[in-house]
């Protein structure tokens, strides 16, 4: 699991890559993708997407042919350490991560998953209103 550091601007997120992948696999469950687990094979744990559907633009946040239809696959595929959120597509993705609270307060969730969720949420938010988008570094 990666150690190098993960910063999403407006206080989303900082920590390492393998935080944000587990809070990314936690997202992808609660939003009922699933998760391929490769670990057998000497790979990663990754959200059960298809991945050769979305381009590099997409990975970066451009999303050059519109957003897609479910929000959340905005980060599920999203470069860690480069690229953006769209300001314009901030409030709707805060909308879906807060489905998805409800989901991860269910009895045998990580507390801490929550509480990186309702962060991720305040800092969409904030960008959404100063019509900032959100940084990834």
């Amino acid at each position: 699991m990666g150690t190098e550091g993960v910063d999403i601007s407006h206080g989303c997120f900082s920590g390492t890559e393998g935080e944000f992948d587990i809070l990314r696999l936690i997202w992808a469950r609660a939003a009922g993708y699933g998760v391929h687990d490769f670990r057998n094979q000497g790979g990663p744990m990754m959200p059960r997407l298809d991945f050769d559907r979305y381009s590099e633009d997409d990975m970066l946040g451009e999303w050059p042919d519109g957003a897609p239809d479910d929000p959340i696959i905005i980060l599920l595929v999203h470069n860690e350490h480069f690229g953006r959120i769209k300001w314009e597509h901030a409030p709707f993705l805060a909308s879906r991560l807060e489905e998805l609270e409800h989901v991860l307060t269910a009895p045998g969730s990580t507390p801490r998953g929550v509480l990186l969720t309702q962060q991720f949420i305040r800092g969409l938010r904030t960008a959404s209103s100063y019509r900032q988008d959100v940084i990834f570094s």
